[in-house]
């Protein structure tokens, strides 16, 4: 078992990652922590924290690759060791003493399950749920949604199959990741992990909702020009699922986002509206990867 905390540019954040992972009642594991290109600041800062946490091992890797790149070198690294189940995280989540064992008895129970999804909540707010499981909708615009987001927790989520896990906790066997291969650099960021686990699905592995297993994520809200960039991959980034999985509903999909824009319009969310149509024309154009302008 390998714990890999993926960061960039927040070494406090790894830091406490990693300390919350060696307070883990699973046995043996091994945490790597790959840096993507930070700082030499925060490459400085990370390495002296780490001298001081035996064992834990700090792979670099530069120039920054952007997320899925970060994410297809640590599934590299972890591919390197012996590891039967491989952790990624991200450098803003802190789990819980028993995740690791729960997420490693889900997927031992669970034989066609190969992927596992961490119960996450809100490190604002750890009475409130940010992630139970992710779901892509089997309506007209086939959008995706995190089960639970922003209720209380009621222990109501069972255990049991969803669409996908989140990137910033996802759990998986070592041979998903071998057959399956890394995240796909056209999404760059959004709609990745829900590609990642669409490809498993495919390859015969379900992704398995484990509420046992509690992490709690240090969610920074998207305001501004970053959340408008969020909306435009957004838009591109669901299409190109949608072409990818769920072939049959890419042109009603497409349809209807195109006929709602004049209704968004009216009612006061046209600047939403605009957003929509760059990712739909950047999806139409052909567009992958990074976006810039």
């Amino acid at each position: 078992m390998v714990a890999v905390v993926l960061t960039y540019g927040r070494p406090a954040g790894a830091i406490a990652c990693v300390r919350s992972l060696l307070l883990s009642t699973h046995a043996p594991f091994e945490i790597v922590v790959v840096d993507n290109g930070s700082r030499p600041a925060a490459v400085a800062e990370l390495e002296e924290e780490l001298r001081s946490l035996a064992g834990v091992e700090l792979v670099r890797v530069s120039p920054n690759r952007g997320y899925t790149g970060g994410v297809n070198a640590a599934f590299a690294h972890a591919l390197g060791t012996r590891a039967e189940y491989v952790w990624l995280l991200a450098d803003d989540v802190r789990v819980d003493t028993l995740a690791m064992a729960a997420l490693v008895a889900a997927l031992r129970a669970e034989a066609r399950a190969g992927v596992a999804a961490a119960l996450t909540m809100l490190a604002s707010d750890p009475t409130r749920i940010w992630f139970a499981g992710g779901l892509v909708a089997r309506d007209l615009l086939g959008r995706a949604r995190h089960r639970g987001q922003g209720e209380i927790d009621t222990a109501r989520w069972a255990p049991g199959p969803v669409d996908f896990a989140n990137g910033s906790s996802l759990f998986a066997r070592r041979e998903v990741i071998e057959r399956v291969g890394g995240m796909d650099d056209d999404y760059f960021t959004y709609w990745e992990d829900a590609d990642w686990c669409a490809r498993a699905a495919e390859a015969g592995w379900r992704t398995w909702f484990v509420p046992g297993a509690r992490v709690w994520h240090d969610v920074t809200p998207d305001s501004g020009d970053r959340l408008d960039r969020a909306r435009i991959y957004d838009a591109r980034n669901r299409m190109l699922w949608l072409k990818r999985h769920r072939a049959h509903a890419l042109v009603p999909a497409l349809l209807a986002t195109l006929a709602a824009l004049p209704w968004w319009t009216l009612t006061g969310r046209g600047h939403e509206a605009m957003l929509q149509w760059r990712g739909v024309l950047a999806f139409l154009r052909g567009r992958r990867g990074r976006m810039d302008g």
